[in-house]
């Protein structure tokens, strides 16, 4: 489990396969707008990975059974997680590489964010 002292590796180019569902559905995100649902520190729902182009505004809405609060590495951006309330962190995506999107306080992976060129 890596913690917020822990970088992402930033390997723009780089792809890899999502792992698909019993639906067939893939566990990554192909749209820029993503929920997720945390109990207990951890991520219950929502996919393992975002994939966006350079220039796409993300958006990525939390809603956790306890307090915590949203870390972007790469980017720098956090939003504070009130219980049982949704939270919104919305910006636009400039950097391309893989970034850690983690739980700050628990230190949870949520989940990898994919940013291509």
């Amino acid at each position: 489990m890596a913690g917020c002292g822990a970088e992402s590796t930033n390997t723009p180019g780089t792809t890899s396969d999502a792992s698909s569902s019993p639906t067939g559905e893939t566990d990554a995100a192909s749209a820029a707008a993503v929920s997720f649902t945390v109990e207990g520190g951890e991520r219950v729902s929502g996919p393992e990975q975002i994939d966006v182009a350079v220039g796409e505004t993300v958006a990525i809405e939390v809603t956790s059974d306890t307090a915590d609060e949203v870390h972007v590495h790469g980017y720098n951006k956090t939003v504070a997680l009130p219980p049982g309330e949704p939270a919104t962190l919305e910006f636009d995506a400039a950097i391309a590489g893989v970034w850690e999107i983690e739980l700050h306080d628990s230190g949870a992976l949520l989940t990898e964010l994919r940013v291509t060129p």
